[in-house]
């Protein structure tokens, strides 16, 4: 089965690179969630000051690993190792990172903030009631909902995300990492 700029990629594999490139940052945030929440509620004794908290600490966690993959794999890319200067090969970093960010995870958080994970955790505590397992519930399905919108940006946008447009494991930390199947592709400006 031939997909987008990889070549051959079979469904076991395309699972496998989501798997490596999106549970590391969902055990990260999740981690960061809790521990942000559980600090603010006990500095504050309040629950809304623990959400809020909580909500900040787990993007915080998550996107921090994005940032880290994404300017550790620019940096070892032809693109931008070919630059002689080290602050031009930073800055470029920075900016093809940010550009891979937007155009991976934008359309799903634009979606999940504004619309999907508020209506989908009043709807669990409206119908399971105000419970942590509503709560679990709602954030299970608005993370599904996130996880659809993302893998499909992924796959559309891999030549403008991964560094030197390649199909392989790139941001997976210490997984492998394959070369494109005969001539390298193109990379997007």
């Amino acid at each position: 089965m031939s997909h987008g700029t990889g070549g051959p990629r079979t469904r076991r594999s395309r699972v496998a690179t989501w798997v490596a490139r999106y549970l590391p940052l969902e055990v990260l945030g999740t981690v960061t969630a809790v521990a942000g929440s559980w600090a603010a509620y006990e500095a504050s004794g309040s629950i809304v000051v623990a959400a809020i908290a909580g909500t900040v600490a787990e993007g915080v966690g998550y996107y921090a690993l994005v940032v880290i993959r994404g300017i550790r794999d620019h940096l070892a890319s032809r693109r931008v190792s070919r630059l002689a200067h080290p602050a031009a090969r930073a800055g470029l970093a920075c900016a093809l990172t940010a550009r891979g960010m937007i155009a991976e995870f934008g359309p799903a958080e634009v979606l999940d903030t504004l619309l999907v994970r508020p209506a989908l955790l009043v709807a669990a505590a409206a119908w399971l009631g105000p419970d942590p397992m509503a709560w679990l519930a709602g954030k299970l399905a608005a993370d599904a909902v996130f996880y659809a919108v993302t893998i499909a940006s992924f796959e559309l946008g891999r030549r403008i995300i991964l560094p030197d447009g390649r199909s392989g494991l790139h941001g997976a930390a210490g997984g492998p990492k394959t070369a494109p199947a005969g001539p390298s592709p193109a990379v997007v400006p």
